[in-house]
């Protein structure tokens, strides 16, 4: 019991530490802290307000009309990711068997079908998601002339975030396309900051990093399960595949196209370093007419050029390596800022009373119904999502036990 617990302290230690240091902060704090609905805990300050005056003015015009931009993206946006909620509950009510597409993204947690986010990884992805997201709705306001009292960083449970509080007032009597650009810049800036990340990871440092190594196939971590076929032919994990039925396999693109093709039943010829051998494809878990090999995890494996092995070229490949993650199935930095910022600013759009998609949907409502009925069907549509939220992510941990 004892080595289990260090075990854990050691494996968690930088995110044990990370919120011991939030904790002693909080009780540091503490007379300076707005605790709101018991579980929400807001810590105001003045950061950053300065700068917001200085570009909203400099850039005012091309800010207005991104902001008008991002209101059409964020209204699908909206629509988007409450069809996504409510067809993946759906799913997961039907076809038990699939993996829940809604999980909590947290450090040192194993993602469904994306893998363990590291703790620096995730703790820098955060830092600079909250200052673009909320950077954004405070440049935004500004250049609508609508004052920014305070920025802040909000604690939800294990769930850090920063905010940024307009004049509620005098926001409200703004026009609506002008609340709804406000609201809609955070999420906004977040999804446009993931779309540059991905395009410099698979257009600048993955080709970058490409040049850097020899391909040499692909490897796996693990098998997949008991009596499939890669276990049985006795193809241990870290054997690097060189190719499938005669096709040189330089990377996983190789394999995913090869297992697209097949079915099962089908003989495929595996080549190793040291044997070639025949093993015969079972039925995927995931669709019963595509064959299967039975592994986890596959990977590129490749060997680094000899001169960025030494000095200063060892330097820039591990830079890279840590960019792109090209080891790590291009698990990298760029991977997660991507992942992170893509889903915050979606999570950001849902109809919710804590987020900026439940204030653009009040808006709406306020204007479609009139004040009092609109904010009736405001609340009835937040509270029909938030148990939406809640069954997409309980139900596959309730549903194990049933």
């Amino acid at each position: 019991m004892v080595e289990a617990i260090i075990s854990f302290i050691l494996k968690y230690k930088f995110i044990i530490l990370f919120y011991c240091s939030i904790i002693i902060f909080l009780l540091i704090k503490r007379k300076q802290l707005d605790i709101q609905s018991k579980i929400i805990v807001l810590y105001r300050m003045k950061w950053g307000l300065r700068w917001m005056d200085k570009y909203s003015q400099k850039l005012r015009e091309w800010i207005i009309v991104t902001g008008y931009i991002g209101v059409g993206g964020g209204f699908i946006g909206l629509v988007a990711i409450s069809y996504i909620l409510i067809k993946n509950l759906f799913d997961l009510v039907t076809k038990p068997e699939i993996t829940s597409g809604v999980s909590l993204v947290l450090p040192g947690v194993n993602v469904p079908g994306l893998g363990v986010l590291p703790f620096w990884y995730w703790l820098m992805a955060i830092f600079i998601i909250a200052i673009v997201h909320e950077f954004a709705h405070g440049i935004v306001a500004r250049a609508h002339n609508v004052e920014v009292k305070n920025t802040g960083i909000v604690f939800f449970g294990p769930i850090i975030g920063a905010f940024v509080e307009p004049d509620e007032k005098k926001m409200r009597k703004e026009k609506d396309i002008t609340q709804y650009s406000i609201l809609a810049a955070g999420a906004f800036s977040n999804i446009l900051l993931a779309i540059i990340a991905v395009t410099l990871l698979n257009l600048v440092f993955v080709p970058l990093q490409q040049t850097m190594v020899e391909p040499q196939g692909f490897t796996f971590d693990t098998y997949f399960g008991k009596e499939y076929p890669f276990e049985k032919a006795g193809i241990m994990p870290g054997t690097t595949i060189t190719a499938i039925d005669g096709t040189p396999t330089t990377d996983i693109t190789q394999l995913s196209q090869t297992l697209f093709c097949s079915k099962p039943g089908d003989v495929v010829t595996i080549k190793t370093h040291s044997k070639t051998q025949q093993i015969t494809l079972a039925e995927s878990p995931d669709n019963p007419t595509k064959g299967f090999m039975g592994i986890s995890t596959p990977r590129n494996q490749f060997t680094v050029k000899d001169q960025y092995q030494h000095g200063f070229g060892k330097v820039v490949y591990y830079s890279l390596e840590w960019m792109n993650g090209l080891g790590n199935n291009g698990k990298g930095f760029l991977f997660w800022l991507y992942v992170l910022s893509f889903g915050i600013g979606l999570f950001n759009l849902l109809p919710l009373p804590i987020v900026d998609g439940g204030r653009m949907a009040q808006v709406f409502l306020h204007r479609l119904k009139g004040p009092e009925k609109g904010e009736l069907r405001y609340r009835q549509i937040s509270i029909f999502f938030v148990l939406i939220l809640l069954f997409n992510l309980l139900f596959p941990l309730f549903g194990k036990l049933w």
